[in-house]
């Protein structure tokens, strides 16, 4: 069954990419006569982190140009420069020197962060990159290796996040990579969509509603008010069981969230009916996550609401939350105490720092899709750069 997804003229596979394509849709199949009814969440934690055939398993950053996506940190320095104006005070008022950084792609933000602190005479004790894929550790490792200011940074590698930890922990764009279940709502209620493999190629079916998500949705309406039928989208009933497993080392932090997504009163939007799956290969945008299972991304938006939810059930405050632009530029990005902005004199430098300053704060792209959300566990001091662009209020 097809959903009436889009996809816009992809480029074709490699031999090799439908090779994996293949054997995932053959781990798929699998799945489902082990498993019973393969649901869209478990579908889609199957086609990003199988161990073996997983898309953020394959040894190799699909970061970057030459990847399938860019994100913040790959687009300009300026992104984990400003991160550390508004650590900085937090570490110099008596909070553990260690950052811990959850799915740190090809480590730039990492070094951006810590290269940034050493200059600015904060130096961290400890930088922890929490990376489940070991076949990336070396590519991290070397690039990080390259930067300057980073030399006396002691960097530790793990696959799970730290059993005990205090200080700052970060994650860029991750959350939206979290499975989600698709649901749709029919004439007679909700239901969920599932996928199975018919002649050798993936299709979806209708699925009963499971209690989790028909307690999810249930708190949606409750809240927004029912929505129409015909009306499909995404939740994540189990985001406070990853969320906590993330935080739950915290014996005494911060946990910064930097990602693209809506309160939920946006999110589920009754304009908003087709959800908001993406898929990202080779830098191209579409909506068919059965295209190429396994050599693709596959993303949906956070629902920034759920997420603090979340984060008050794991014994953590929300400290703020608040669209990018306003929050990088409350941080630090084009202030005085900025180094790096160059002279006006130097043209070609300075028009340079200006794009890069454009990208990250242009209203009608990343500076108000993306959002930044922090949690805070025991005694950490106020963080000054929500004091101005807190919008909490609005969850």
């Amino acid at each position: 069954m097809s959903l009436g997804f889009r996809t816009r003229d992809l480029p074709p596979l490699t031999a090799e990419e439908a090779g994996r394509v293949c054997a995932m849709i053959e781990r798929l199949g699998l799945l489902r006569e082990t498993e019973g009814p393969l649901y869209f969440d478990r579908y889609m934690e199957c086609v990003l982190y199988d161990p073996s055939l997983g898309y953020y398993r394959q040894g190799q950053s699909p970061i970057g140009t030459a990847g399938d996506f860019v994100t913040l940190p790959e687009t300009t320095p300026l992104f984990g420069e400003t991160l550390s104006r508004m650590f900085a005070p937090l570490y110099e008022a008596g909070l553990e020197r260690t950052l811990v950084e959850i799915g740190p792609g090809t480590g730039r933000l990492a070094g951006q962060i810590a290269g940034a602190l050493a200059r600015a005479g904060t130096p961290l004790d400890h930088c922890i990159l929490v990376e489940p894929d070991r076949g990336l550790w070396p590519r991290q490792q070397a690039f990080l290796s390259t930067l300057r200011g980073t030399e006396g940074t002691p960097f530790e590698w793990c696959t799970n996040p730290p059993p005990e930890w205090s200080g700052l922990l970060v994650m860029n764009e991750i959350v939206d990579a979290f499975p989600v279940a698709l649901v749709e709502k029919g004439g007679s209620g909700w239901f969920e969509w599932g996928v199975r493999v018919r002649a050798g190629r993936l299709i979806f079916e209708p699925l009963t509603l499971r209690a989790p998500v028909r307690h999810a949705l249930e708190e949606i309406e409750e809240a927004l008010g029912p929505l129409a039928a015909g009306y499909r989208t995404e939740c994540n009933p189990t985001l406070g069981t990853r969320l906590g497993a993330i935080l739950s080392g915290c014996a005494n932090g911060c946990a910064l969230v930097v990602d693209y997504g809506y309160s939920r009163r946006h999110y589920y939007h009754p304009d908003r009916r087709m959800g908001t799956l993406q898929c990202y290969f080779r830098q191209l945008v579409h909506e068919d996550p059965l295209h190429a299972p396994g050599v693709e991304d596959l993303t949906a938006m956070v629902d920034f609401t759920a997420l603090a939810q979340a984060a008050v059930d794991a014994g953590f405050e929300l400290a703020g939350y608040a669209p990018l632009a306003p929050f990088l530029l409350a941080a630090g990005l084009v202030g005085a105490e900025n180094s790096g902005r160059p002279n006006r004199a130097d043209g070609v430098e300075h028009t340079r720092w200006v794009r890069e300053v454009l990208r990250l704060t242009d209203p009608h792209e990343t500076g108000e899709l993306f959002k930044v959300m922090m949690f805070a566990k025991g005694a950490v001091p106020d963080v000054a750069a929500f004091a101005s662009c807190d919008q909490s209020d609005r969850l």
